[in-house]
């Protein structure tokens, strides 16, 4: 009995010792469980410790340099420039490329239904077709079917001077040909009749000053139909639609029923006046004014173009006259890397600016507004876009 007593005491201490060696050691599992979320403070310091690893792992807003606008600033501006115009339509403005698009809607496609202008919806392009058209030239001359020097008179040499007339200067206005905006008396229904209708009314001067004619963008519509043996929307479609992804481009009397059809609205005295869209017109601006496209679907063509996706850099290069400060081709290029094109049809007003390399851009298609204030406004929203940090 003794040496049992004696034996269980000599085993205490070290049943003692196990014991804290186990209390000690649920402790130090009790710390590592409370480890999985640790504190904010342990949080923010293992987080300073990869700040430098994080910054190029993801996007953080630029720094606004002195005298430059933040986006919020910048759509301030905007805004308030739109509405002291009375201005209707859509705006898309980017400082970014393709990354950077936002869309504004201002007003109403149809006031008095109450619908409202929405992001996606197509307007007449009126003029801005013209750029459209220079791309599929450019594009046949890039597959050696045509060139800027091939004269006229290979395609309508019944054409007074034709034989003194070059694709150059189609493109340019510069061909002495001069035919006023005529409207038609009915809707031509066919592209045949549209280019006979233009064939019919032009005059021929051998005088090749610089002189704005749609006549000139129809003809080189003529030429890719007789080039290509295809309609120009088939053509359209092979070159720019298809390639480009454009969803919401229409012939002007193609517009499907679901999508909205903006009516225009002339502007007097603060006050807009529902108008009369001329159909017969429309049908007569073959190529320089017969398509419907959304803000969205011309920057994606605009981008397109002056990144040289469409036509290549030396393609571009040609078709934009080695970007002189001048008219080239649908595109006015201006001093600064800077460019313009402008539309005016049936008292829609179309407008593109920014920097030639389309990273800094707006497009603004109105259904109400006054054509030459309007084009102010545009270029003083492109001055606010290029004073704003990339968005």
């Amino acid at each position: 009995m003794m040496n049992k007593r004696r034996w269980l005491l000599s085993l205490l201490p070290i049943l003692l010792g196990l014991i804290g060696v186990g209390v000690w050691g649920s402790q130090q599992l009790g710390q590592g469980a409370q480890q999985v979320t640790p504190k904010t403070i342990k949080v923010q310091q293992a987080a300073s410790k990869i700040k430098s690893a994080t910054k190029k792992q993801t996007t953080t807003k630029p720094k606004v340099k002195p005298g430059q606008l933040t986006e919020a600033q910048a759509i301030k501006q905007i805004d308030q420039l739109i509405k002291s115009h009375h201005i209707m339509g859509t705006l898309l403005l980017t400082t970014n490329g393709p990354a950077g698009v936002r869309v504004r809607t201002y007003g109403y496609a149809d006031d008095a239904n109450q619908v409202r202008n929405t992001a996606t919806e197509a307007y007449p392009l009126a003029s801005l077709q013209k750029a459209v058209t220079g791309v599929m030239i450019q594009k046949l001359i890039n597959q050696g079917k045509l060139s800027l020097t091939t004269k006229l008179s290979h395609f309508y040499p019944e054409i007074p001077y034709a034989n003194q007339i070059t694709i150059r200067e189609l493109l340019d206005h510069r061909s002495g040909i001069r035919m006023t905006e005529i409207t038609p008396k009915t809707i031509l229904p066919t592209e045949t009749a549209r280019l006979n209708f233009t064939l019919q009314h032009l005059r021929s001067t051998n005088n090749h000053a610089y002189a704005y004619s749609n006549a000139n963008f129809t003809l080189l519509a003529g030429v890719i139909r007789k080039v290509t043996h295809k309609s120009y929307q088939a053509a359209l479609t092979n070159d720019i639609i298809r390639p480009l992804g454009l969803k919401h481009t229409y012939e002007y009397n193609d517009i499907p029923g679901n999508v909205i059809n903006p009516t225009s609205y002339r502007l007097a005295n603060g006050f807009g006046q529902s108008g009369i869209i001329s159909k017969p017109l429309q049908s007569s601006e073959l190529g320089c004014g017969s398509l419907y496209m959304s803000v969205g679907d011309y920057y994606k063509f605009m981008y397109g173009l002056q990144s040289g996706q469409l036509v290549g850099e030396a393609g571009l290069k040609s078709l934009a006259d080695n970007f002189q400060i001048k008219y080239s081709a649908g595109v006015y290029y201006q001093a600064g890397q800077l460019i313009r094109v402008g539309g005016n049809d049936n008292n829609f007003h179309s407008y593109y600016m920014g920097s030639r390399n389309a990273k800094v851009a707006l497009v603004l298609f109105e259904n109400q507004g006054v054509f030459g204030g309007d084009n102010q406004v545009a270029y003083k929203i492109r001055d606010i876009l290029l004073k704003t940090v990339p968005f």
